[in-house]
């Protein structure tokens, strides 16, 4: 058997990946729709709890969003208005908008806390330890060498 190209195996790497994510993306999105939630509205939840009681400007939970939305602004408007967070302006920067975790919020991210992770077990459920670290390593190299978003993005 002739051995494959970098030409010929980075596609089909790229679309592994891609077909990778679409399953275990699709498989977590069911849970969170379960509980009422987007992938967004978890991430931003979870991003929101990790800040604690001094909250987080609205701009910066964009910025550390997994998945980049196109509007932070409507997401949170969504969650305000579905008792999630609250925003208020900053008392020493006026200009500045910070976003914090409501009590309801909380409960909610925190009960998915455990669901979670046993997705992650079961979607790894035939990995080693060995293999995940391999799997990881090899993953954040890609990051390391995959080209920034530009501006916007």
């Amino acid at each position: 058997m002739a051995r494959r190209t970098k030409a010929q195996l980075a596609p089909e790497a790229y679309l592994t990946l891609m077909r990778v994510h679409e399953r275990l993306a699709g498989d977590l999105a069911t849970l969170f729709k379960a509980h009422g939630l987007t992938q967004a509205t978890y991430n931003a939840l979870r991003i929101l709890r990790g800040a604690g009681p001094d909250g987080l400007p609205c701009n910066a939970v964009g910025e550390r969003l997994v998945n980049r939305v196109p509007d932070v602004t409507r997401l949170l408007d969504r969650m305000e208005r579905d008792g999630l967070v609250r925003r208020e302006r900053s008392s020493e920067d006026r200009r500045v908008v910070l976003a914090f975790l409501t009590d309801e919020g909380r409960t909610r991210v925190d009960a998915l806390d455990d669901p979670v992770l046993q997705r992650h077990l079961d979607q790894f459920a035939d990995f080693t330890t060995g293999d995940l670290e391999s799997l990881l390593e090899a993953l954040e190299r890609l990051v390391a060498s995959a080209p920034a978003p530009a501006p916007g993005d």
